[in-house]
């Protein structure tokens, strides 16, 4: 195969960069490529297609899902490129190699593929969230929009930089187009770090392999940039922080669940709820945006919700999720008929230290595998 050398200089080399650094080949050896890559694939399309085939409805992600995680994966893995390699250009100035400059080249993304680093379940967890809030709130919304009453903005008496804080989170979870979005401001501290040294060694190896830069300083650089970017980050601006700040801040006061829900504001929503029940905000989500809302039904006896708001959230998030007028007489009826008793041991285990249930969760999983 007629292929550069990868200590090659030229930036013409580095416009054909594909894979963290290895030049495309071209002519007949393009299609050799070709062909023993799908050979390389082949058992393990075979492994996805079976595993698709027979995972349960109920725990397979949608289209809409899929198309909308993947998105938001391109994008934040992006934004984590854009930044270091910005950083890198700023840090080491005439000495920062042409190509960390060519934002048209994927850097990054080629070898995180390649390790199988992004299959990370707090990011994919992260993902999943953010689809179904936005999917959820765009449809609640969507009924307000043929309502014929208006929907009144809702009021919240809570510190102004609390709300302006809250504000700028919901704000970023929509991209320019309307599409579910999250940056590196929407992680926690622990996946940014995860994520933030995964870049780093990848532009580590990337910048080895392709690049003369000295070592010592290439290393240097890198890790005085991530330093940099992990001081800067403030996990109390993400959405979940943000609203469960303000839902603390509000008491969880259950005047406001319906209107909230109603506007569209459904972490918030969520936060106020968590708070309620005295659990996390991830477990509450998980609660609430089930499709088949009988958790939600479940979460909102725990908390005591009088009728006059479970009733029309239920009534709401069935049309959202396209359940039979059966299936949501079903859901209410026997709404009506749990006792709070009930409903709260249902949650107890929610209140649980993270770790701890996480740890639950390790032990279960393993234990399902035997």
């Amino acid at each position: 195969m007629r292929l550069l050398p990868l200590g090659a200089k030229s930036l013409g080399m580095a416009l054909t960069a594909r894979d963290g650094g290895d030049a495309a080949p071209t002519g007949p050896d393009r299609l050799l490529a070709e062909a023993a890559q799908v050979a390389r694939h082949a058992d393990a399309r075979l492994t996805a297609a079976l595993n698709d085939l027979f995972l349960p409805d109920f725990v397979r992600p949608t289209d809409s899902q899929r198309a909308a995680m993947a998105n938001m994966l391109d994008a934040l893995v992006t934004e984590l490129d854009r930044d270091l390699r910005a950083g890198l250009i700023a840090r080491l100035g005439e000495a920062a190699p042409p190509v960390l400059g060519v934002a048209r080249i994927p850097i990054i993304r080629p070898i995180f593929d390649r390790a199988g680093v992004l299959r990370d379940r707090e990011l994919v967890a992260l993902l999943l969230a953010r689809a179904e809030e936005h999917r959820i709130a765009q449809a609640i919304r969507r009924v307000a929009q043929i309502s014929p009453e208006p929907t009144p903005a809702v009021q919240l008496a809570i510190a102004p930089d609390v709300e302006a804080t809250l504000q700028l989170a919901e704000n970023r979870r929509t991209g320019s187009y309307g599409e579910p979005n999250v940056t590196v401001a929407d992680l926690s501290a622990e996946l940014l770090h995860r994520l933030i040294w995964w870049a780093a060694a990848a532009l580590r190896d990337y910048l080895g392999r392709s690049t003369t830069l000295d070592a010592g300083t290439r290393d240097e650089a890198i890790a005085a940039v991530v330093a940099s970017r992990l001081a800067a980050h403030d996990e109390g601006q993400t959405l979940e922080a943000a609203a469960m700040r303000a839902a603390m801040a509000l008491h969880g006061d259950e005047s406001l669940l319906f209107e909230l829900f109603r506007a569209g504001r459904f972490s918030l929503f969520v936060a106020m709820l968590a708070v309620r029940a005295r659990i996390d905000f991830a477990p509450a989500f998980m609660l609430a945006a089930d499709p088949g809302i009988g958790a939600l039904a479940v979460l909102l006896r725990a908390v005591e919700a009088s009728t006059q708001v479970a009733a029309p959230v239920l009534l709401q998030m069935a049309a959202i999720n396209r359940l039979s007028e059966a299936k949501l007489e079903e859901r209410v009826n026997d709404y009506l008929d749990l006792e709070l008793a009930a409903a709260q041991d249902a949650i107890r285990p929610w209140r649980l230290e993270k770790a701890f249930r996480h740890a639950i969760a390790d032990i279960g999983r393993e234990r399902r595998q035997k």
